[in-house]
């Protein structure tokens, strides 16, 4: 009977310890920062920083210090250019830079390995170039209302990428299916091909 007890007793300590991991590790950080002022005031409790739309015309060297960021929306502002230090962000696993002012795809990014999900919708971002293939743990790569003409066949290499936004650009059919055919496990969007040549 004592044995049956302690037996219970044990089982009943591993499920509580069990249970208080489980409700240590739903507590991680979650607060969302909006404000760079703040944020830098505890710097190293800083996870999700959102600026949009405060009209940065240039990236703001304050956000590297924040060495535990995991995300990071810096759209609707006025940047093009990223500054090579954004790879000391090892944690970084997002980035939006939706509706900024980027002529090209920020090579910067490319050395973040840790990036998971990617947002350049409305840019004017023409190519895509080789060094995307560093970036093997994207998941989720947004090109909305780009300007992109041409795209790496490295990209063949994100094994991860389950989702590709190719939305609202002028792209042709033969190269809609050849970035298909780079991507078979992908879900790439994109839209009709705009056939004007042939309205009356």
């Amino acid at each position: 009977m004592k044995i049956k007890n302690f037996t219970f007793f044990v089982a009943l300590i591993l499920g509580l310890s069990t249970l208080f991991c489980l409700e240590s590790a739903s507590t991680t950080p979650s607060k969302v920062y909006k404000s760079l002022s703040e944020a830098l005031k505890n710097p190293e409790e800083v996870y999700h920083l959102k600026l949009n739309r405060k009209r940065f015309k240039s990236f703001p060297k304050e956000i590297l210090t924040l060495k535990n960021l995991v995300t990071l929306d810096l759209s609707h502002n006025k940047l093009d250019t990223l500054p090579a230090e954004i790879k000391e962000l090892i944690f970084l696993e997002e980035i939006a830079l939706k509706s900024n002012r980027f002529n090209s795809f920020p090579q910067e990014i490319c050395s973040m390995s840790a990036l998971r999900v990617l947002k350049l919708a409305n840019n004017n971002i023409s190519s895509i170039p080789n060094d995307i293939a560093q970036l093997k743990n994207l998941e989720s790569l947004d090109l909305y209302r780009n300007s992109v003409e041409t795209i790496s066949s490295e990209i063949t290499t994100l094994n991860k990428l389950k989702r590709l936004d190719l939305r609202m650009i002028e792209m042709s059919l033969d190269e809609q299916d050849r970035i298909k055919a780079l991507l078979p496990n992908t879900k790439v969007l994109t839209t009709e091909p705009c056939d004007c040549d042939t309205r009356d």
